[in-house]
């Protein structure tokens, strides 16, 4: 039993707590705002009347019973997509014995209709018009919300508002003084300088990057960033400010086309960057399909003329595609694409940040600076994160580009310079010799009956040999010496810097450790090998390193003459 009176008794004070905050919620929006201060974000003042019509007058709306009008529960008032009108209404207090200007601020910038009506405690009234739908010359102040600017009469006055927009319909009111006005906008206005001017930055440094290196997904970056910039200042009003100041329907439909040009540069770079038609052709063919379907979509209802289906799929589009890419990077780098890491994240900062701006726009989630703004952040850290990501790819891809033409030049069996390789250096150090009259011998040596050796224990050995051969020549000769394999088991050294008898005794170095390295193949085979040696040094009277490397296999063929496994030096005139 007293239990029960104990639950009783919790009920009633809960009931009574809620009652007591509802009457304190309710008194508060009925309490006029003081015009001595500025207020931002009245939303919880306001009285709310919605018009499915959107044809109901002002003088029907002041007669309206009170009842007819429900308090907004939200700082900042917002339905999604609707084609009714909402009426909001509002007192003010002047407490001074003067007029008092304000400004009626109205946010974010795209509301096309605006309608302001203010009746003074005197009964004067006082209507504004504004929005989008007038020329930029029309607004109160210089500035890309839209603002009306009005002297208010000592005591209260009763403010009706009228929106109606095919936007997303979203009002954050504000009235303020106009010093506190713009001195408020000074942080937004650096905050948006900083965004633009880091996008701005990367923008130009990745089109000289294009122009230098000419690869497309450089191009497709450089659009991508263009794309988020007109997206963004489209519908933040800003190209209202400087392009489009007398032509508000081409503004208007700025904001949706940007968002539309977003979403299919997005979509392009991603393609691009990922490689989509090499390393994942399916996904390259739908991700083109989907580009060719967003663009049709776009153009087709843009000819229908239908602005506001236009802004719904252009933002339900936006959403869309950066799901889309963030699934793409995400195969793409589990499918073993390294280049993906950097753009993974990149697409999880937009996504996040797109989402969270959608849903906060189409009134999924409170509309707050933060949440209005995150598609800004969000996109920004993308933009920096695929700067790395182009960075990372091309340092990549130079390496690739430097692996692709060292195997070019190498063996694949020894890894010693191929044939290939040869040409080119020994032309490099032949026209070294002549300018600047440096020394530069050359040695031939080849595996003695290299033949008895794959006839014997098979090939496998004979590679096993030539393997073992070439690690001892790399481990025997200097830095800056070159040792090719030039076919089969013959191999050529370019030894700069060094004369013929310096030579011979690397030669002799070399032949002692092939002598005695003892050589096992994958049969579990053991034996020794030798290797003769041809030395010569390049003379003044060679025209060329053909001659030379004629007289260096001129010595090796007199290092097997005379019995092979030693070192010969051909006489500097002995010419072959």
């Amino acid at each position: 039993m007293y239990r029960l009176s104990k639950e009783l008794k919790d009920a009633k004070n809960t009931v009574f707590n809620l009652f007591l905050l509802s009457w304190i919620n309710a008194a508060a929006q009925n309490a006029p705002l003081d015009l001595s201060a500025s207020h931002y974000e009245i939303g919880h003042t306001l009285l709310e009347y919605e018009d499915p019509s959107a044809n109901m007058t002002l003088s029907q709306i002041v007669k309206l019973p009170a009842t007819q009008f429900s308090p907004v529960t939200q700082a900042v008032p917002s339905h999604g997509f609707t084609q009714s009108a909402f009426w909001y209404r509002f007192e003010v207090e002047n407490k001074k014995d003067m007029p008092l200007t304000r400004l009626i601020v109205f946010e974010p910038s795209w509301l096309d209709h605006v309608d302001v009506s203010v009746v003074s405690a005197s009964g004067k009234m006082r209507s504004y018009e504004g929005g989008n739908a007038f020329i930029y010359a029309h607004r109160a102040v210089d500035h890309h919300l839209i603002t009306v600017r009005h002297a208010f009469e000592p005591g209260k006055s009763t403010v009706y508002v009228r929106v109606k927009t095919p936007d997303p319909f979203i009002v954050s009111l504000s009235v303020a003084s106009e010093s506190a006005f713009f001195q408020k906008n000074v942080e937004v206005t650096l905050c948006a300088g900083l965004i633009y001017g880091g996008i701005i930055a990367m923008l130009f440094y990745n089109l000289f990057l294009f122009f230098g290196i000419k690869e497309r997904y450089y191009a497709l970056y450089v659009l991508y960033l263009f794309a988020f910039l007109f997206m963004n200042a489209a519908y933040n009003g800003y190209t209202y400010v400087y392009l489009f100041y007398d032509y508000p329907l081409v503004q208007d439909w700025a904001q949706s086309s940007g968002i539309f040009l977003f979403s299919i540069a997005g979509l392009l770079f991603a393609t691009s960057f990922l490689n989509l038609s090499t390393q994942h052709p399916r996904l390259y063919k739908l991700t083109s399909c989907l580009i060719v379907f967003i663009a049709g979509v776009g153009v087709l209802i843009a000819l229908l003329g239908s602005y506001r289906y236009h802004v719904i799929s252009s933002i339900l589009f936006a959403m869309l595609v950066s799901i889309y890419i963030f699934g793409v990077a995400l195969y793409a780098w589990i499918k073993g694409n390294s280049s993906a890491r950097f753009f993974l994240l990149g697409a999880t900062s937009g996504l996040v940040g797109t989402v969270i701006t959608v849903a906060a726009v189409i009134g999924l989630i409170p509309f707050m600076r933060f949440t209005y703004k995150a598609n800004d952040f969000g996109i920004f850290i993308d933009a920096v994160l695929l700067s790395i990501a182009l960075a990372d790819r091309m340092r990549m891809t130079q390496e690739r580009k430097i692996i692709a033409e060292k195997q070019a030049k190498t063996d694949a069996l020894t890894g010693l310079y191929n044939r290939r390789a040869y040409y080119e250096i020994s032309e490099l150090e032949y026209k070294k010799v002549l300018r600047y009259h440096r020394i530069l011998s050359v040695v031939m040596f080849d595996v003695d009956e290299f033949k008895h050796i794959n006839d014997t224990y098979g090939h496998s050995a004979g590679d096993t040999v030539l393997q073992s051969v070439a690690t001892l020549t790399k481990e025997t000769i200097r830095d800056y010496d070159y040792a090719f394999r030039m076919g089969g088991d013959e191999f050529l050294l370019l030894l700069p810097e060094t004369n013929e008898k310096q030579a011979a005794v690397l030669c002799e170095r070399l032949r002692e450790k092939i002598e005695k390295q003892k050589i096992t193949d994958s049969r579990g085979n053991t034996f020794f090998v030798t290797a003769s040696f041809g030395v010569v040094e390049y003379t003044q009277r060679e025209t060329c390193m053909e001659s030379v490397v004629k007289r260096a296999d001129e010595a090796l063929y007199l290092a097997k003459k005379s019995g092979r496994n030693n070192v010969k030096i051909l006489d500097k005139y002995a010419m072959v």
